[in-house]
Protein backbone atom coordinates (compact mmCIF):
# COMPACT_ATOMS: atom_id res chain seq x y z
CA UNK A 1 0.00 0.00 0.00
CA UNK A 2 1.87 3.57 -1.47
CA UNK A 3 1.38 6.03 1.02
CA UNK A 4 0.25 9.02 -1.13
CA UNK A 5 -1.41 11.07 1.78
CA UNK A 6 0.33 10.92 5.29
CA UNK A 7 -3.51 11.88 6.34
CA UNK A 8 -4.71 8.77 4.98
CA UNK A 9 -2.12 6.40 5.85
CA UNK A 10 -4.11 4.49 8.64
CA UNK A 11 -7.39 4.07 6.39
CA UNK A 12 -6.56 0.56 4.61
CA UNK A 13 -10.12 0.11 3.57
CA UNK A 14 -9.95 -3.84 4.19
CA UNK A 15 -11.64 -5.69 7.36
CA UNK A 16 -10.37 -9.22 6.70
CA UNK A 17 -6.83 -8.48 5.22
CA UNK A 18 -3.80 -8.52 8.32
CA UNK A 19 -1.01 -8.70 6.17
CA UNK A 20 -1.39 -4.86 4.58
CA UNK A 21 2.37 -3.76 3.46
CA UNK A 22 2.88 0.18 3.48
CA UNK A 23 5.45 1.86 1.51
CA UNK A 24 6.54 5.20 2.71
CA UNK A 25 5.51 8.71 0.76
CA UNK A 26 8.19 9.80 -1.76
CA UNK A 27 9.63 12.90 -0.75
CA UNK A 28 8.52 14.31 -4.40
CA UNK A 29 5.04 13.61 -3.27
CA UNK A 30 5.29 14.89 0.04
CA UNK A 31 6.56 18.15 -1.17
CA UNK A 32 3.48 18.09 -3.72
CA UNK A 33 1.23 17.06 -0.71
CA UNK A 34 2.03 20.12 0.78
CA UNK A 35 -0.11 21.88 -1.48
CA UNK A 36 -2.61 19.72 -1.74
CA UNK A 37 -5.58 22.33 0.15
CA UNK A 38 -4.48 24.51 -2.83
CA UNK A 39 -5.14 21.46 -5.18
CA UNK A 40 -8.60 20.46 -4.11
CA UNK A 41 -9.73 23.46 -3.74
CA UNK A 42 -9.19 24.08 -7.48
CA UNK A 43 -11.69 21.29 -7.63
CA UNK A 44 -14.36 23.39 -6.77
CA UNK A 45 -13.42 26.27 -8.31
CA UNK A 46 -12.37 25.14 -11.77
CA UNK A 47 -14.30 25.65 -14.65
CA UNK A 48 -16.38 22.45 -16.08
CA UNK A 49 -13.77 22.06 -19.13
CA UNK A 50 -11.75 19.30 -20.89
CA UNK A 51 -9.12 21.61 -20.27
CA UNK A 52 -8.91 21.99 -16.25
CA UNK A 53 -9.88 18.46 -16.10
CA UNK A 54 -6.73 17.32 -17.82
CA UNK A 55 -4.72 19.58 -16.07
CA UNK A 56 -5.86 18.29 -12.59
CA UNK A 57 -5.41 14.77 -14.14
CA UNK A 58 -1.68 15.71 -15.32
CA UNK A 59 -1.22 16.58 -11.44
CA UNK A 60 -2.21 13.14 -9.97
CA UNK A 61 -0.49 11.23 -12.75
CA UNK A 62 2.65 12.62 -12.00
CA UNK A 63 2.44 12.16 -7.95
CA UNK A 64 1.65 8.22 -9.05
CA UNK A 65 4.86 8.12 -11.37
CA UNK A 66 6.93 9.60 -8.31
CA UNK A 67 5.34 7.04 -5.96
CA UNK A 68 5.72 4.14 -8.33
CA UNK A 69 9.62 4.74 -8.56
CA UNK A 70 9.72 4.28 -5.26
CA UNK A 71 8.44 1.20 -5.26
CA UNK A 72 10.19 -0.12 -8.08
CA UNK A 73 13.38 1.14 -6.13
CA UNK A 74 13.31 -0.78 -2.73
CA UNK A 75 14.65 -4.08 -3.55
CA UNK A 76 13.72 -5.35 0.21
CA UNK A 77 10.19 -4.76 -1.06
CA UNK A 78 10.79 -6.66 -3.96
CA UNK A 79 12.40 -9.81 -2.61
CA UNK A 80 9.61 -9.77 -0.07
CA UNK A 81 6.88 -9.63 -2.54
CA UNK A 82 8.33 -11.97 -5.16
CA UNK A 83 8.63 -14.84 -2.13
CA UNK A 84 4.88 -14.36 -1.13
CA UNK A 85 4.06 -16.45 -4.99
CA UNK A 86 0.92 -14.01 -5.21
CA UNK A 87 -2.02 -16.09 -7.51
CA UNK A 88 -3.83 -12.99 -8.68
CA UNK A 89 -2.89 -9.16 -9.10
CA UNK A 90 -5.48 -6.68 -8.61
CA UNK A 91 -4.65 -2.74 -9.84
CA UNK A 92 -6.40 0.47 -10.50
CA UNK A 93 -5.31 1.40 -14.27
CA UNK A 94 -5.44 5.19 -13.49
CA UNK A 95 -1.93 4.49 -12.06
CA UNK A 96 -0.20 1.43 -13.80
CA UNK A 97 2.53 0.67 -11.73
CA UNK A 98 0.35 -2.15 -10.25
CA UNK A 99 0.57 -4.00 -13.69
CA UNK A 100 4.15 -3.72 -14.23
CA UNK A 101 4.29 -4.73 -10.94
CA UNK A 102 2.74 -7.82 -11.82
CA UNK A 103 4.60 -8.37 -14.86
CA UNK A 104 8.05 -8.10 -12.91
CA UNK A 105 6.42 -10.42 -10.51
CA UNK A 106 5.37 -13.25 -12.92
CA UNK A 107 1.80 -12.73 -11.66
CA UNK A 108 -0.08 -14.31 -14.38
CA UNK A 109 -4.11 -13.77 -13.54
CA UNK A 110 -4.55 -10.07 -13.21
CA UNK A 111 -7.47 -7.93 -12.79
CA UNK A 112 -8.12 -4.19 -13.31
CA UNK A 113 -10.36 -2.53 -10.93
CA UNK A 114 -11.50 1.25 -12.40
CA UNK A 115 -12.52 3.53 -9.05
CA UNK A 116 -14.39 5.81 -11.41
CA UNK A 117 -17.48 4.53 -13.90
CA UNK A 118 -15.31 3.73 -17.02
CA UNK A 119 -12.13 4.96 -18.40
CA UNK A 120 -12.07 5.25 -22.49
CA UNK A 121 -8.43 4.53 -22.69
CA UNK A 122 -9.12 1.21 -20.16
CA UNK A 123 -12.01 0.20 -22.88
CA UNK A 124 -10.00 0.74 -25.82
CA UNK A 125 -7.06 -1.51 -24.58
CA UNK A 126 -9.77 -4.47 -24.19
CA UNK A 127 -10.86 -3.82 -27.58
CA UNK A 128 -14.59 -2.48 -26.05
CA UNK A 129 -16.06 0.03 -28.55
CA UNK A 130 -17.13 3.68 -26.86
CA UNK A 131 -18.89 5.59 -29.57
CA UNK A 132 -19.00 9.19 -29.26
CA UNK A 133 -22.04 9.38 -30.49
CA UNK A 134 -24.16 8.24 -27.82
CA UNK A 135 -21.48 7.36 -25.13
CA UNK A 136 -20.08 11.05 -23.15
CA UNK A 137 -16.46 10.33 -22.62
CA UNK A 138 -14.65 10.13 -19.04
CA UNK A 139 -14.27 13.82 -18.93
CA UNK A 140 -16.89 14.68 -20.55
CA UNK A 141 -19.12 17.25 -19.72
CA UNK A 142 -22.35 16.04 -21.17
CA UNK A 143 -25.05 13.16 -20.99
CA UNK A 144 -25.88 10.50 -23.43
CA UNK A 145 -28.47 12.93 -25.39
CA UNK A 146 -26.38 15.25 -27.19
CA UNK A 147 -26.65 17.51 -30.08
CA UNK A 148 -24.54 17.94 -32.69
CA UNK A 149 -21.93 20.65 -31.48
CA UNK A 150 -21.78 18.28 -27.93
CA UNK A 151 -21.15 15.39 -30.30
CA UNK A 152 -18.23 16.91 -31.79
CA UNK A 153 -17.09 18.29 -28.50
CA UNK A 154 -17.45 14.70 -27.11
CA UNK A 155 -15.09 13.37 -30.05
CA UNK A 156 -12.63 15.94 -29.85
CA UNK A 157 -12.70 15.52 -26.07
CA UNK A 158 -11.87 11.14 -26.35
CA UNK A 159 -9.14 11.81 -28.81
CA UNK A 160 -7.18 14.68 -26.94
CA UNK A 161 -7.69 12.46 -23.44
CA UNK A 162 -6.43 9.24 -25.43
CA UNK A 163 -3.60 11.75 -26.68
CA UNK A 164 -3.16 12.75 -23.30
CA UNK A 165 -2.99 9.81 -21.74
CA UNK A 166 -0.78 7.88 -24.29
CA UNK A 167 2.41 9.72 -21.82
CA UNK A 168 0.45 7.06 -19.30
CA UNK A 169 -0.19 4.10 -20.88
CA UNK A 170 2.35 3.09 -23.36
CA UNK A 171 2.30 0.49 -25.76
CA UNK A 172 3.58 -2.40 -23.16
CA UNK A 173 1.26 -0.87 -20.76
CA UNK A 174 -1.74 -1.32 -23.18
CA UNK A 175 -0.84 -5.27 -23.50
CA UNK A 176 -1.06 -5.66 -20.38
CA UNK A 177 -4.46 -3.92 -19.39
CA UNK A 178 -5.97 -6.30 -22.33
CA UNK A 179 -4.45 -9.20 -20.62
CA UNK A 180 -6.52 -9.10 -17.54
CA UNK A 181 -9.07 -11.49 -16.99
CA UNK A 182 -11.65 -8.92 -15.94
CA UNK A 183 -12.48 -5.28 -15.52
CA UNK A 184 -14.15 -3.92 -12.84
CA UNK A 185 -16.01 -0.58 -12.82
CA UNK A 186 -17.11 1.48 -10.38
CA UNK A 187 -20.84 1.55 -12.31
CA UNK A 188 -24.34 0.69 -11.59
CA UNK A 189 -25.72 -0.21 -15.01
CA UNK A 190 -29.56 0.56 -13.80
CA UNK A 191 -27.69 4.50 -12.92
CA UNK A 192 -25.18 4.62 -15.41
CA UNK A 193 -25.49 5.74 -19.66
CA UNK A 194 -25.97 2.69 -21.54
CA UNK A 195 -23.00 1.63 -23.63
CA UNK A 196 -21.68 -1.41 -25.20
CA UNK A 197 -19.84 -3.91 -22.69
CA UNK A 198 -17.91 -6.80 -23.00
CA UNK A 199 -17.88 -10.03 -20.64
CA UNK A 200 -15.48 -9.15 -18.97
CA UNK A 201 -16.42 -5.81 -17.91
CA UNK A 202 -18.10 -5.74 -14.38
CA UNK A 203 -19.94 -3.51 -13.22
CA UNK A 204 -19.67 -3.18 -8.98
CA UNK A 205 -20.82 -0.10 -8.03
CA UNK A 206 -22.74 -0.37 -4.61
CA UNK A 207 -21.37 -3.94 -4.12
CA UNK A 208 -20.49 -2.93 -0.81
CA UNK A 209 -23.72 -2.39 0.34
CA UNK A 210 -25.38 -4.79 2.25
CA UNK A 211 -29.47 -5.87 2.15
CA UNK A 212 -29.49 -7.16 5.74
CA UNK A 213 -30.70 -5.04 8.15
CA UNK A 214 -28.49 -5.82 11.14
CA UNK A 215 -25.65 -5.10 8.92
CA UNK A 216 -26.18 -1.61 7.89
CA UNK A 217 -26.61 -0.16 11.65
CA UNK A 218 -25.18 3.09 11.70
CA UNK A 219 -22.48 4.62 14.50
CA UNK A 220 -24.13 6.43 17.52
CA UNK A 221 -22.27 9.50 15.44
CA UNK A 222 -24.35 9.25 12.57
CA UNK A 223 -27.38 7.50 13.91
CA UNK A 224 -27.81 11.12 16.25
CA UNK A 225 -26.84 13.26 13.27
CA UNK A 226 -29.66 11.68 11.16
CA UNK A 227 -32.45 11.74 13.84
CA UNK A 228 -32.16 15.15 14.01
CA UNK A 229 -34.78 16.01 11.30
CA UNK A 230 -37.03 13.88 9.50
CA UNK A 231 -35.24 13.93 5.95
CA UNK A 232 -31.94 14.54 5.69
CA UNK A 233 -29.79 13.39 2.42
CA UNK A 234 -25.76 12.80 2.78
CA UNK A 235 -24.25 13.89 -0.23
CA UNK A 236 -20.40 12.74 -0.74
CA UNK A 237 -18.63 14.76 -3.51
CA UNK A 238 -16.14 11.57 -3.61
CA UNK A 239 -11.58 11.66 -2.57
CA UNK A 240 -11.26 14.08 -5.58
CA UNK A 241 -13.36 17.19 -4.17
CA UNK A 242 -13.31 17.63 -0.31
CA UNK A 243 -16.01 18.80 1.28
CA UNK A 244 -13.52 20.18 3.80
CA UNK A 245 -11.84 22.56 0.91
CA UNK A 246 -15.63 23.53 -0.22
CA UNK A 247 -15.47 27.70 -0.79
CA UNK A 248 -17.48 29.30 1.69
CA UNK A 249 -19.99 30.35 -0.54
CA UNK A 250 -21.33 27.39 -1.67
CA UNK A 251 -22.18 26.34 1.55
Amino acid sequence: MPIMDTDQSDKTGVKLTKNVIKVGIDPRVEEMMKKKGELFSKAWAMEPSFYRMMQMAGNMTMGFAYQCQKVFNDDVLMKRLEEEHFDVGIAEPMGTCGFGLFKLLNIRATMAAVSTVHMDTVSAAIGEPVPPCYVPGVMSTVGDRMNILEKLKNIVGQFLGALFFRGVFDKETLELLAETSYVFTNSNPYLDYPRPMLHKTVPIGGIAVSTEPGKNKLSAKWDAILSERNRTVLVSFGSQAKAIYMPHQYM
